[in-house]
């Protein structure tokens, strides 16, 4: 008799355990119902009445048949895009409920306020693409977090403070645009650990200081732009290990390339090449 009160207890005890891990399974991916008050918190902190398309938006149909919304299988959000669709208003930190979501596109339009560290909760997106907006703030090093993301693209905005050294984590990142921002500081070394990068935009902020040599180990590199900073100092010898079709530098605080043999033959090799030499 008393093995069984322990035996029913241990199963007790069990369920409770089980429904526990079920309960936090659920609120760390949460459901199609999340997704929909995600969606609907865009359109309301947007100005959605005001969106130049807006189909089934706020209405009881599938969220895939919203408006720019995809979803899968299983009727989750995998994509937002909204490019140039007259949102204004702040991106609200409900879009970090989307843990589907491996596309996000709101360029184009005239969002302002921070963005949502929030964001970082997404583990599957490959895509950010928030540029041409009005966003202001530094950019959150919870983007840092994000392994999958492939193109990180935040230019033309109002985004001040220093580059997060947290995106050196992105190991799968391709594309990187930070041009046109108020953004300060001194390049992260940190950067060179993006080995995939392939196109790299810093054009036209406030960044000072010398080039880290760590860039030089981007083997992918196709183009850098790094004109109209306040950037000093020679460009490191690590840059002739990369193979780049364009680089732009001009514009700096005294940024230029040393006229040694192997970076002038190195500067020869580039397709498009525009800076001081020194």
């Amino acid at each position: 008799m008393r093995f069984g009160k322990v035996l029913a207890m241990v199963v007790l005890l069990a369920g409770l355990a089980l429904t526990g891990l079920l309960g936090c399974g659920l609120a760390a991916t949460g459901s199609a119902e999340t997704d929909r008050a995600a969606l609907v918190a865009l359109y309301n902190a947007t100005g959605g009445p005001e969106w130049s398309s807006k189909g089934n938006w706020m209405s009881d149909e599938p969220l895939g048949t919203w408006d720019g919304v995809t979803t899968n299988d299983a009727g989750r959000v995998t994509a937002l895009s909204q490019l140039g669709n007259e949102l204004n208003g702040s991106i609200p930190p409900h879009l970090g409920d989307l843990f589907n979501l491996e596309i996000l596109e709101l360029a184009g339009n005239e969002l302002t306020g921070p963005i949502p560290p929030e964001l970082g909760n997404l583990s599957n997106l490959e895509v950010i693409e928030l540029s041409w907006n009005e966003l202001t703030g530094p950019i959150p090093p919870e983007l840092g977090n994000l392994s999958k993301l492939e193109t990180l693209f935040l230019g033309r905005n109002r985004l001040t403070g220093a580059i997060p050294p947290a995106l050196g984590n992105l190991s799968d990142l391709k594309r990187l645009g930070l041009q046109e921002n108020g953004l300060t500081g001194t390049i992260p070394p940190e950067l060179g650990n993006l080995s995939n990068l392939k196109f790299l935009r810093l054009q036209e902020n406030g960044l000072t200081g010398t080039i880290p040599p760590e860039l030089g180990n981007l083997p992918k590199l196709r183009a850098l732009w790094l004109q109209d900073n306040g950037l000093t100092g020679r460009l490191p010898f690590s840059f002739t290990l990369t193979n780049p079709y364009q680089f732009w530098y001009r514009g700096n605080a005294g940024l230029c390339m040393p006229r040694s043999h192997p970076m002038q033959r190195w500067r020869r090799e580039i397709g498009i090449v525009d800076g001081p030499t020194c």
